[in-house]
């Protein structure tokens, strides 16, 4: 499959060197809005850099496209591509509203093209060895399901970047930017949440949105929950994710299993991944990204089942929307 990847910041060189990694892909080339930018890129790996999204979606060598742009442009970027026939898989966010998100997973269904969505800490060793314990009812009734995403993120950081910190590019703050993939881990671990209750604030950043918010979960299972997300914090801590049930414990941080006690079940064989992006967002694993884009592939090629489609990137979406509707109404909201 041949790749381009449209825009060339931060996150772009997880997108690359997977691409790199992956023996049924190849890099074609790359886009950025930004003068220079892609250029820069497209000499240093040796490859083409396109001129316009439009010179991209005209192109027969491109086959697919990674959307790495701010999160804001996700939609209008992958729709373009969509419509010219382009597989993508779009970085988190799927898109900053449900209805975004809907117009993708049409597009996609009436193109026969397939849509995809980062969600890389699925394709996790970890996370896949406790999603097979959940699946088999390994903790019994599921009680209580607990998300903590504790973060800092500086000033300097939203300063960076004009788009950071902003409703309309960056869709929300600590829960929608740092906190997607947690919330995605939390649905896709413990099951559907059937209404949240939260309470938002911005008290640390001069930024539009949300830098600490903190919900009370009720799944559809019956168990209940807490979500926590902040980047006002002095130092960050890992993501933790905890699972208790009324026949054993799982606790997650990050892509590490550290605490596991369920009846009956050994220990699994844990794997230490351990990087962490709590207070550096590039301090992170691409283990994940190259896990993905090989499925992604794959999934084009025929020879394996697309995990996560855009259906599934739209979950976490909703979660997050109906998050920040109940800290605007001060009320619970049903999903």
């Amino acid at each position: 499959m041949r790749f381009a990847v449209v825009g060339c910041g931060q996150i772009s060189s997880f997108h690359t060197g997977a691409i790199a990694s992956c023996p049924d892909a190849v890099l074609s080339g790359v886009y950025d809005a930004l003068p220079g930018r892609a250029e820069e890129l497209a000499r240093r790996l040796g490859i083409a850099a396109f001129p316009t999204l439009e010179a991209i979606a005209g192109s027969p060598d491109v086959d697919a496209v990674c959307v790495c742009t701010p999160s804001g442009l996700h939609a209008p970027v992958a729709l373009q591509m969509l419509a010219a026939g382009k597989h993508v898989l779009v970085e988190k966010p799927l898109a900053l509203t449900e209805s975004d998100c809907d117009r993708l997973i049409d597009a996609a269904r009436q193109g026969g093209l397939r849509l995809g969505v980062i969600s890389q800490l699925r394709f996790s060793l970890a996370v896949r060895q406790v999603k097979r314990a959940m699946d088999a009812g390994a903790i019994g009734r599921l009680v209580s399901a607990d998300l903590y995403m504790k973060y800092h993120r500086s000033q300097s950081y939203y300063d960076s970047s004009a788009w950071r910190g902003t409703r309309a590019m960056d869709g929300g703050g600590a829960l929608m930017n740092q906190g997607i993939h947690g919330v995605d881990l939390l649905q896709y671990l413990a099951g559907p949440v059937e209404s949240i209750f939260a309470r938002s604030a911005t008290l640390a950043r001069n930024i539009e949105v949300e830098d600490t918010i903190s919900c009370v979960t009720s799944f559809k299972s019956g168990a209940l929950g807490v979500i926590e997300a902040a980047t006002s914090l002095h130092s960050g801590f890992p993501r933790r994710l905890e699972l208790l049930g009324d026949a054993g414990t799982i606790v997650l941080e990050e892509d590490r299993i550290v605490h596991w006690d369920v009846d009956g079940h050994a220990i699994p064989e844990l794997t230490l991944e351990g990087l962490h992006g709590s207070s550096d967002p590039m301090n992170i694993s691409r283990e994940g990204h190259e896990r993905q884009i090989a499925n992604f592939a794959a999934a084009i090629l025929g020879r394996e089942e697309l995990l996560i489609d855009g259906a599934e990137g739209k979950k976490a979406v909703k979660l997050i929307l109906s998050a920040y509707r109940s800290a605007s109404l001060g009320l619970p909201v049903k999903l």
